[in-house]
């Protein structure tokens, strides 16, 4: 019998409360190791006071206070940097001491490393510890970088999203030169990171509890309700809902004159919030989200910048609910369109869709039904589990 293994698990932020992609994809990772009988030690940065939730009971929690809120000023310092000013955010004396006590004081088997900001890391204790590491690697940042530069009209800005996507670009390529293996979300991404390193990359997706999220009854839907679920924090979520409210959402109306749309998320921006009416609603920070998610007739996924998977998109799916977004906002999985899912590009197209879905409930069902059953064959959390451990082993022999 294999014995326990004891992983040290390296995260840009506390995980807690898994509301977002990021959270839940990087909660559930440790949640899903720990209960196959490994010890995790977990060291993130945040604010050591903050709520940890259950963290404590899952893994051996360590935060290091730091804030990696974007400030101006430093901004404004980092254009005479060669670091993405996202990367120079996660350099941190504190967590550089906090790991060397760490890996000094006890022993651990591996390193899993959330994220290529935190590469440096990862790289600091294979030199330093000798220690075999991952990278799990969310998203493929400078194409995130280059999809965000090319939406914008404003040339400053687009401008500096091109010069952080060049950084990102050559950062990237050069931390991926280090991890002992890499694990990419998408095969899109595992293709992009395999044309930069010759390091061993392996596919392993996102996944969803599917024994807690069950699907709901489709007779609980509300008639004409479109929802928009996302932390409007994160850019690319910030531009989908703002292309959804200008060009879509109108279009829908048309078609659709009793429809009414919930766009919830926290950090709504005041344009956004400004752009709420009768039919329209920008709740920010919605603490009861299953029961939202219940009463709605369609989701949408309107994203236009994005890269690795949408975990939200597979939790959508495994409450069996019929979904319309865009290719990019569907990237990484493997439903396919008028099947699991509708895919929608051009607002005309994406109005289309949802009127087409508010119009048909043998749709919906079957759309719900089919995308559930996606799910439960290929994104458990607990077959991501499996495949990180098995990972985790192969690189001690």
């Amino acid at each position: 019998m294999n014995k326990p293994l004891n992983i040290l698990q390296i995260s840009p932020r506390l995980p807690w409360p898994p509301e977002d992609g990021g959270s839940i994809g990087i909660y559930n990772i440790t949640r899903f190791v720990a209960r196959r009988g490994h010890r995790v030690t977990f060291v993130c940065f945040g604010n050591p006071s903050a709520d940890h939730g259950d963290m404590e009971e899952i893994c051996d929690l360590h935060v290091v206070a730091h804030d990696n809120g974007n400030r101006p000023l430093d901004m404004l310092r980092n254009l005479f940097s060669s670091l993405p000013y996202t990367v120079s955010k996660y350099r941190s004396a504190a967590m550089t001491a906090q790991l060397r006590t760490l890996c000094s004081d006890h022993h651990f088997d591996i390193v899993h490393v959330d994220h290529a900001h935190l590469a440096w890391y990862g790289e600091l204790l294979q030199r330093e510890f000798g220690l075999p590491w991952v990278l799990r690697e969310h998203n493929y940042e400078s194409r995130i970088h280059e999809r965000f530069a090319a939406q914008h009209r404003l040339p400053l800005f687009s401008g500096y999203l091109r010069m952080q996507a060049r950084r990102w670009d050559a950062y990237e390529r050069a931390a991926l030169q280090h991890p002992d293996c890499i694990a990419a979300i998408t095969p899109e991404d595992a293709d992009v990171i395999r044309s930069a390193t010759r390091r061993p990359v392996r596919v392993l997706p996102a996944g969803v509890d599917t024994d807690t999220l069950m699907p709901f009854d489709p007779a609980a839907a509300e008639e004409a309700h479109v929802l928009l679920l996302g932390s409007l924090n994160w850019l690319p979520n910030r531009d989908a809902a703002q292309w959804f409210v200008d060009e879509i959402w109108p279009a829908v109306r048309e078609r659709v004159p009793q429809a009414h749309c919930t766009i919830a998320g926290s950090h709504p921006s005041a344009s956004l919030r400004a752009r709420a009416s009768d039919h329209l609603a920008v709740p920010g920070y919605v603490r009861d989200l299953p029961a939202l998610l219940e009463r709605a007739t369609v989701v949408a996924v309107p994203l236009r910048v994005g890269g690795g998977m949408r975990i939200k998109l597979l939790e959508f799916f495994a409450r069996g609910k019929a979904v319309v977004s865009t290719r990019i906002g569907a990237e990484g999985n493997s439903a396919e369109h008028d099947t699991h899912i509708l895919h929608a590009d051009t607002p005309e197209n994406f109005a289309d869709a949802i009127a087409r879905i508010i119009a048909d409930e043998s749709l919906r069902r079957s759309l719900g039904a089919a995308a559930r059953e996606l799910v439960e064959r290929d994104y458990s959390w607990t077959s991501v589990a499996a495949a990180f451990e098995t990972i985790y082993r192969d690189l001690q022999r």
